[in-house]
């Protein structure tokens, strides 16, 4: 786990200003996902050195290490690493770094990156099983000088200046601190909990080749890796080349191709990101200048824009009111953009139509109907898409644009539906009054208006949702259309784990051992979509995969086991009948009864507890085929209240988390695929017997019922 030393080191370490640029647009993207935004701090060892410490410091750990980028995202959420990337701008712009050594930074990224991608593209050459982890240590190979850059520039940079190679800097390094820069990131990443070997590859990429020839297949990775990456393509020395053969048997013509392959990639990336590269390997430039001015004044409009929108979060969160929050985004139009002349139309409950107000007056000065080419607004909130429009003597519009343009003494009037996410009906639309002159300096800001409207419609959204209904509105109309967001929402992050699982079902093979786990959590993903999806439909047929009995009460254990009786110190027993009876009722609904069980039997048993399971084959009982699951504890009993309330929704005892609602979930999923379900529980422990209709002809398939 990192210590706060750690995280204070990390802070500091400069990054490109244009690689910061990446990073900040990918995390404030109107379709911001992990995808885009792992690739963009991928690109630049700064910003990856401060999500992994971040994901391993004491306030985010969560019991295991953040070993990738993808974990770090998923563990610190999109908020925390959107507000890393602007404090990382900010402390680029504003601290101790200095621009002068701008070409020392841009050299490093560029030996960082060359390294990453050759130990990537090396890895998978090679068949190393997680190329992943070549890159990534590529990446960090010089974090160390970035540190002591950041943290001791002024005896630091002579000696990196003065050095002729990597040997001399290591000298010199030791002299000075007492260990060269590779070892000060080897001790940040051991205490970031790093995989041992990635540790240990930038540990070891600056020793001979013939000291790491009988390493591990990662070091010698990163170790061929960077020693081809000091080099140009077309002047690889002889001893780069007899490392490739000595350690990977790889052929001159082979190393000088990927050598050649990976130059033409760096140069790619840094063009996409306008990093102008040096053609040399010091640098060169007059010390005084910036090269990098240009982005470090996008950087500094970026970070301008970003915390001029948290100010406006702010100020919309703190006004009351749809034409409150009107007024304050008017107001921050004007600070931040100078644009004097705004409208906002507001959409009614209905979506049949939208309203403005020019002044106090509680009746609204224009209400538009929603329909097609009736104004420059309706079919910008009709068609979802950004409009501009232009006032010439030939244009022929409608009288009402005519007196937006009048009433914003505008030239150009561009318009922007007020949407607050993907899916969600527009809040209205954002009309904004300009000369030519200014909105042609405007179409480099357009990305920032864009996030100003989805604050702006998120504010007025939520403002809606916790209104009262309008008089005449169905409760139950709202109802379904608040659980159709709710699904399509939820939709969103479970796509994304079913996306990462098959990812990561593909890195580690069809043979690793992990791979029933895995196919553990997919099933239990489906499964609650399926359960979200009850919640549109309550009368929908289930249909989910035919299961057998014991191989239900096996999954389910599994999970239950590992995830709660295990670091409980609780025993789970299984009690199978043979022959493994298949199930004639909803495998989903067995599932979540047993799930339920098991977890308050789990929440209620002290350590040194025991849970026992039992499958009992088909047997008549009262005249009718079932198969039974039994469920057993010996923990204190139900508690008094809770017997009494015969499964109704109590008060739960368990603390803050807990509903109270288990068991009487559990009786309406009985209830719902005609289970019987008794109980006995006294102070020597908790049964549960259910009893599951079973008919061979009809597996699988049941009606529910709304309840």
């Amino acid at each position: 786990m990192a210590t706060a030393h750690t995280a204070r080191t990390t802070e500091t370490v400069p990054s490109l200003p244009q690689a910061l640029v990446s990073v900040l647009d990918a995390s404030h993207s109107a379709e911001a996902d992990f995808e885009a935004l792992s690739r963009a701090i991928l690109r630049d060892t700064g910003m990856t050195s401060r999500l992994l410490a971040a994901a391993n410091s004491p306030f985010y750990y969560r019991g295991s290490p953040c070993r990738t980028i993808d974990r770090a995202l998923f563990s610190l959420g999109l908020d925390t690493v959107r507000s890393l990337a602007l404090t990382a701008a900010i402390q680029q712009l504003f601290g101790n770094y200095r621009p002068r050594h701008a070409g020392a930074l841009r050299i490093i990224w560029r030996r960082a990156l060359t390294t990453a991608m050759l130990g990537q593209v090396l890895a998978s050459l090679t068949r190393y099983a997680r190329p992943e982890d070549a890159y990534l240590a590529g990446l960090l190979v010089d974090l160390g000088k970035l540190m002591r850059l950041a943290t001791d520039e002024a005896r630091y940079w002579p000696l990196l200046a003065g050095s002729a190679d990597d040997r001399e800097l290591v000298a010199r390094e030791r002299a000075t601190y007492g260990k060269h820069h590779a070892e000060l990131a080897t001790e940040h990443l051991t205490q970031w909990g790093l995989n041992g070997f990635v540790s240990d590859a930038v540990r070891f990429h600056l020793e001979p080749t013939e000291q790491v020839r009988d390493a591990h297949h990662l070091v010698k990775i990163v170790h061929l890796a960077h020693r081809l990456g000091r080099e140009a393509p077309d002047t690889i020395g002889d001893q780069a080349l007899a490392a490739a053969h000595d350690l990977f048997g790889l052929n001159e013509g082979l190393t000088r191709e990927l050598r050649t392959r990976i130059e033409d990639d760096v140069t790619r990336v840094a063009g996409s990101l306008g990093i102008e590269l040096d053609t040399g390997s010091t640098p060169t430039q007059d010390p005084e200048a910036d090269p990098d001015q240009a982005a470090r004044e996008a950087l500094g409009m970026r970070v301008r824009d970003l915390t001029e929108l948290e100010r406006l979060t702010g100020e919309l969160q703190r006004s009351e009111g749809p034409r409150e929050r009107s007024r304050a985004a008017q107001r921050t139009l004007f600070l931040t953009l100078g644009i004097e002349h705004s409208l906002m139309f507001l959409a009614d409950a209905e979506g049949t139509s939208v309203s403005a107000w020019l002044g106090e007056e509680d009746d609204p000065d224009f209400t538009l109907p929603l329909l097609p080419g009736r104004s420059l607004v309706t079919d910008t909130l009709l068609e979802r898409e950004i409009r501009r429009h232009e006032l010439t003597s030939e244009t022929s519009v409608p009288v009402i644009d005519q007196q937006l343009f009048r009433l914003c003494d505008a030239e150009v009037i561009w318009a922007f539906p007020l949407v607050p996410e993907a899916g969600i009906p527009p809040a209205g639309v954002l009309v904004l009054g300009l000369d030519r002159e200014r909105a042609q300096t405007l179409e480099a800001r357009s990305e920032f208006i864009q996030a100003l409207a989805r604050e702006i419609a998120r504010s007025l959204v939520s403002d809606t949702a916790h209104s009262v209904p309008p008089e005449g509105t169905r409760t139950d109309d709202l109802t379904q259309e608040r659980i159709r967001e709710t699904l399509h929402e939820a939709g969103n992050p479970l796509s994304i784990i079913q996306n990462y699982l098959g990812v990561l079902n593909a890195k580690l093979g069809e043979q690793h051992e992990a791979n029933h786990e895995l196919t553990l959590i997919k099933e239990e993903i489906d499964r609650v979509g399926r359960i979200l999806l009850r919640l549109q439909d309550p009368e929908q047929e289930i249909t989910g995969p035919v299961v057998t009995l014991n191989r239900l009460v096996q999954d389910v254990t599994d999970i239950v086991d590992r995830s709660l009786c295990r670091t409980r110190g609780i025993q789970l027993e299984l009690d199978l009948a043979p022959g493994d009876p298949p199930l004639s009722v909803p495998g989903d609904h067995v599932r979540q009864i047993l799930t339920n069980l098991l977890k308050n039997a789990a929440e209620a048993l002290p350590p040194g507890g025991c849970i026992r399971l039992q499958t009992q084959g088909p047997e008549v009982v009262d005249g009718k085929q079932t198969v039974t699951l039994v469920v057993a504890d010996d923990g204190p009993g139900l508690p008094a209240e809770i017997r009494a309330a015969h499964y109704r929704p109590v008060e739960s005892k368990k603390g803050e988390g807990h509903a109270g609602l288990g068991l009487s979930i559990v009786r309406r999923l009985a209830d719902e695929i005609g289970a019987q379900i008794h109980c006995d529980s006294d102070r020597d422990g908790t049964r549960f017997e259910i009893r599951l209709p079973h008919r061979e002809a009809e597996i699988g398939k049941i009606r529910t019922r709304q309840g």
